[in-house]
Parts: C-alpha cells; structure tokens; sequence
C-alpha cells in the first residue's frame, strides 16, 4: 500500500508540474479543460492552506499576547507556575511533535501534552521575563526542545527527560536538585528508542538511529539520581512553584514516563499536568506523593528548579 501512495503522488505531482509549466509558457488555452480544471482546484488548496497556515499564526501570537498581559509573578518559577496555570481546561493532545516531513519548531497553545506544557510553560515565562515577544518565546523553546538550541533533524531534539533536564542545566536554565531534596543513585539503562525503533518513523532510517543511540550511551554515561515513591511526601517540603517533576518508569530502557508542574498548598505539594486520562491539563486532586503511589509504573521522581538568570 505505501508503495502504491508513493507512485500515486509521485504521478499527480508530474502532472501538476506539467501542466502548470504550460500555463505559464502558453496560456490557458494550451491546456485541456479537464487539466485546467485540476490545475485551478490545485492552486486553490494551496491558497487555502496558505491561508489556514497563516490564521493559525495569527491564532497564536493572539494567545500569546493575552499571556504576556497575565500579572508579573517576580521569580522564574511563580512566572511558571501562573502560566503553568493559564493552560488549565486545556484538551490533552498528544504527538504534536512528531509526523512532520521533516524536524521543526512547534507552537501549540490548545492541545498539549506533559512535555509540551512543560516546555511552553517554561518559555512563555521566559519570554515574559526576557523579550515579550513571539520570536522571543519561539527563541527560548527552541533551546529548551533542542540540543544546542539547533534544529538539525529528528536526532536534534532532547527526546529523554534525562537529557533535557542535562542539557537545560549546562546552559544556566534550570538546576537538577534531586539530589538536594533526597534524592539517591538512578542506575537503569536507558534505551527505549532504539529498543523499539518501530514505534518512531523517524529512526527508520539508520543514520538517525544511530544518532540517537549515541545519545542514549551519553545519558548512560553520567551521574543521575531520583526519588524513590517512598521517599516523595518527605521530599514534598522542599519542593517549590514552579518546580519541574518527571516521574521515573518501571519500563524497560525508558527513563521517565510524564512529568509536571508543581503547585504548593502549605507543605504538601500537587501537580499541574496535561493528563492522558483527564484528557486536559489539570491539578492533581491529591497531594504528590499519594499521586505518584497511584501510578504503578512511576518508580520515582526527580526534580529540576528554574534559574532567575
């Protein structure tokens, strides 16, 4: 079947590039009715989604205006916290990063995921601090999203939480204080990707796949730490606003299977998250810990805090 797509719209794209080139040499006349016709329905769709691309843009920089107008909060994390919390109600949407042709910056403020609401969250507040403008959050999300802050393929991207947290920490955005807050040697192999490189398009080709296995030997290589379930509600004190949590898995080769926002009420903590089975981002109805112990696949937590750079 993907052979027979491939040669369907290698075939049409021949013939729309044939007959648009007469167009243009010869007039409409050199071309039949019936081709005409196509050609014109054709060039109509790519209005039409020119035209839908750029409303979405306009939908965007809208949305957010309407954050930056949200109250200065003082600190980094508060600011991530209050936006953290103007995404609330907000439907739960997964794999908006993945399935484009070819690796770029996605900006989605109505659907998100955990690490989506994370990482807009965390750039939004950014932006607000830094330069309160729509390039200056697409500038910070691009360096929290990718290695080096560079788009340069699929492989660019920090897929594992490890990783983002390692690489947020070495260029001054956040610190990892897992270990400050209880935390204990992580010791697990990671390697989910490559283990089931039939659940990512993109590691279909080789050259990628090799790419990201040498990021999983990296993030294998260092140091980590993590909090063990039975050691989150004596954590939960020391935890602040604003405080990134990731929740380590029981699975095999992977690090971390979501991750949040963190909410204080007195010395208990909850968690602001864009829920799968919500099916929009919300607040944790119990306290943290009691949270991660309903969740028999988290193991753990680890914890980064926002820098006031």
């Amino acid at each position: 079947m993907k052979i027979a797509n491939s040669s369907l719209f290698l075939r049409f794209e021949e013939f729309t590039e044939m007959n648009i080139s007469n167009v243009m040499k010869h007039g409409e006349a050199s071309v039949p009715k019936n081709n005409m016709s196509m050609v014109r329905i054709l060039l109509f769709n790519i209005l039409l989604l020119l035209s839908n691309g750029i409303m979405a843009q306009s939908g965007l920089q809208k949305v957010f205006a309407q954050k930056m107008d949200l109250p200065d909060s003082g600190e980094m994390g508060t600011q991530v916290l209050r936006m953290s919390e103007s995404f609330l109600g907000t439907p739960y949407v997964g794999g908006t990063l993945e399935g484009n042709p070819s690796e770029r910056l996605v900006c989605k403020f109505d659907g998100l995921d955990c690490t989506t609401l994370v990482e807009s969250s965390i750039a939004l507040a950014v932006a607000k601090t830094d330069n309160p403008t729509f390039e200056g959050y697409k500038n910070e999300l691009t360096k929290l999203r990718y290695r080096d802050g560079v788009i340069d393929g699929y492989a660019s991207r920090l897929h594992y939480v490890l990783d983002w947290m390692y690489e947020n920490e070495k260029r001054g955005r956040l610190e990892d204080i897992t270990a400050k807050v209880g935390g204990i040697p992580f010791r697990k192999e990671i390697n989910f990707m490559t283990n089931h490189a039939n659940l990512y398009a993109s590691l279909g080709e080789s050259e990628v796949w090799e790419k990201v296995r040498e990021q999983e030997k990296l993030i294998n290589s260092r140091d980590h730490n993590y909090i063990p379930k039975s050691g989150i509600q004596k954590a939960e004190p020391m935890l602040h606003d604003g405080d990134i949590v990731a929740f380590t898995s029981s699975v095999e080769g992977l690090d971390c299977n979501h991750m949040g926002i963190i909410t204080k009420v007195g010395s208990r903590a909850y968690l602001i998250h864009a829920s799968l089975s919500g099916k929009k981002v919300i607040i944790s109805n119990v306290p943290l810990a009691e949270y991660v112990a309903s969740v028999p696949k988290h193991t753990g937590m680890i914890v980064a805090r926002l820098t006031d750079q």
